[in-house]
């Protein structure tokens, strides 16, 4: 049988300039199941123990914009991805991994070459 480690976060403590289902799309990349929000916006997660029993830290200050109700200091995040795209003006940063960030999605609506905002 399947055992669980949970864990929550409050939406209303985020970057307001942050889209919410980014931000669960980034737990979601270090393994973090969706359970469920409730009402007043608290994001219910889920994600199975380690074989050996032990718990996995919780999603460390990698996660960029991601406020941590339970930050662990002890094991470093190794599931990191670097940015590949920023924004110069607004400093907003997107990996390439998971769904495309909502503003550089804009700017390739809008015709412009994503390409030019690729770091490195």
């Amino acid at each position: 049988m399947t055992e669980w480690v949970y864990r929550k976060i409050d939406l209303n403590q985020q970057d307001p300039r942050k889209d919410d289902l980014d931000l669960l799309n980034l737990v979601g990349e270090e393994g973090w199941e969706l359970v469920g929000i409730t009402s007043n916006n608290i994001a219910y997660l889920k994600r199975p123990l380690e074989e050996d029993g032990e718990r996995r830290a919780p999603c460390s200050g990698g996660t960029p914009g991601l406020a941590h109700d339970e930050p662990n200091e002890k094991e470093p995040h190794t599931n990191e991805a670097k940015e590949k795209y920023r924004d110069p003006v607004t400093g907003e940063t997107w990996s390439g991994r998971g769904r495309m960030a909502n503003w550089l999605k804009r700017k390739q609506v809008a015709g412009e070459d994503i390409e030019k905002y690729r770091v490195g």
